[in-house]
């Protein structure tokens, strides 16, 4: 009988300890009792998943699930506040709330974009001459663009060139994100097939050339936007400033491919672009002076 329970004794004692490396090779897996760097020195086997207990499993497939969301989370700038601004990639984006309505025909508008009525999710066009593609709108406002039709400004002693963007939500509905801003230079006008990366959702066709400024340029960002300090049409909620020197090359038409509503859902009017006014709609420079820490302060990471 002592035999016997000396053997069920070591077969317990074997148990515990082939669990308890178990479970260290799974703490390993997700950063924990491993050096301070938190990196996973050791993935568990699909047989080592297997043998753990419901709970642990649940756990581990969580808290990766967490890592991976963590990893792949967009970088936030937001504009959703009166007097909002930050930069990214060398652009400056302003949150601007004027207070009568400026109508789609007072604002130079040359790209509108609006999705399927009531289906939700993102939106995204480009301007052109040509064939319309995605959710790019006809009208008389989606069109070619010049690059002399585009006003230069001076910020700090940089010249710009200034746009606006009128997201036209409603007033239940008024956050919006802004995930894709590409700009590109083409001696044609009438562009057309896009044919965006699946990744990056640059053109990759060699007409549009290379992008002469990219919103996620070295990594996946977006604009949160508010339309609650002025809903509806005609009313203008952000400027663009994005740096003369960016507009090289050949060719005297730019093209402006955006999409809106990825990461936070737009689903009510149509979006447009339109040029700025040039110096009419400048900031004061008071306000000015704040574009220098917009990046630190209004920068932080998504947390869903």
């Amino acid at each position: 009988m002592w035999a016997r329970k000396a053997g069920n004794y070591e077969k317990r004692r074997v148990e515990v300890r082939r669990r308890t490396r178990v479970v260290r090779k799974t703490e390993e897996s997700i950063g924990f009792g491993c050096p301070p760097c938190g990196i996973p020195q050791h993935l568990p086997s699909l047989l080592e998943i297997m043998k753990m207990g419901k709970i642990r499993k649940l756990f581990l497939i969580s808290v990766i699930a967490l890592m991976v969301a963590s990893a792949q989370a967009a970088t936030e700038y937001n504009l959703a506040y009166v007097g909002a601004q930050a930069t990214v990639n060398g652009a400056r984006f302003m949150q601007w709330d004027e207070p009568t309505p400026m109508g789609s025909g007072t604002i130079d508008g040359f790209l509108r974009i609006q999705g399927p009525s009531g289906a939700g999710g993102p939106q995204h066009g480009y301007n052109t001459n040509g064939a319309l593609e995605f959710d790019t709108k006809s009208s008389v406002n989606t069109h070619a663009l010049l690059l002399s039709d585009i006003p230069i400004v001076t910020l700090g002693g940089i010249s710009y060139r200034e746009f606006l963007l009128d997201i036209n939500q409603s007033q239940g509905h008024h956050i919006l994100s802004l995930d894709e801003v590409v700009f590109y230079r083409a001696a044609a006008g009438a562009l057309t097939g896009y044919s965006p990366d699946p990744v990056t959702r640059n053109s990759t066709n060699p007409a549009f050339g290379a992008p002469l400024y990219d919103l996620d340029a070295g990594g996946d960002n977006y604009v949160k936007l508010d339309d609650q300090w002025g809903a509806g049409s005609g009313k203008g909620d952000m400027l663009l400033f994005v740096p003369d020197s960016a507009f090289t090359g050949a060719g005297n038409y730019i093209y402006l491919y955006s999409m809106c509503g990825y990461t936070m859902d737009g689903s009510d009017g149509f979006e447009e672009w339109a040029v700025g006014a040039g110096g009419s709609i400048i900031p004061e420079p008071a306000t000015l002076s704040l574009f220098a820490i917009g990046a630190a302060a209004l920068l932080r990471r998504r947390k869903s």
